[in-house]
């Protein structure tokens, strides 16, 4: 997918799926960040592994809040992800699922969809954003921070007796009053 278009970020209502099936969003897994997992650069080494969290519309669907939006980041005819966020039960804004095909990562797609969805949400009325990712996804924690997310929780229980199990939730915030 090599291009030299631009990033272009829209709001759609509803996930192209035809689209979206084509895209990669797995991430390799050989470090995790350690205990107290407020360093995203703290890793200690795992068995090398790819995670692929697939994607699920009728989450989507499920989200029971007039605010909410989907942004897809396409560069020419490519889609190179998508965000979809939502208002959270406790009034804050809720980045559900941030994704970036493999083959798109390193051109500042996450950049652009979070900044997206920083004005989305400010357009909404939400003083916070909010959301959660592994402790396993060291890439998006690093960039998580990098753009002025802050680590608030973690919850190593979440994923206990799951497909998932062993894995570290982690919560991060972005204040945007």
């Amino acid at each position: 997918m090599a291009t030299t278009d631009p990033i272009e970020i829209s709001q759609v209502e509803d996930f192209p799926t035809a689209e979206l099936a084509a895209c990669d969003f797995s991430f390799d897994i050989s470090q995790v960040i350690a205990f107290p997992y407020d360093d995203p650069y703290r890793l200690h080494p795992v068995p090398p592994r790819r995670k692929d969290y697939g994607w699920d519309p009728a989450d989507w669907d499920g989200a029971e809040t007039e605010k909410k939006a989907v942004f897809i980041a396409r560069s020419g005819d490519h889609i190179l992800g998508y965000a979809w966020v939502s208002e959270y039960w406790n009034g804050m804004a809720n980045l559900a699922e941030l994704a970036v095909d493999r083959r798109a990562r390193g051109r500042g797609v996450a950049v652009a969809l979070l900044a997206r969805i920083d004005v989305w949400a400010h357009d909404n009325g939400f003083g916070l954003i909010r959301l959660e990712t592994q402790s396993n996804n060291v890439a998006a924690c690093r960039l998580y921070a990098r753009v002025g997310y802050a680590l608030g929780g973690f919850d190593e229980m979440l994923y206990a007796g799951g497909p998932h199990e062993g894995e570290v939730a982690l919560f991060w915030y972005r204040d945007l009053r």
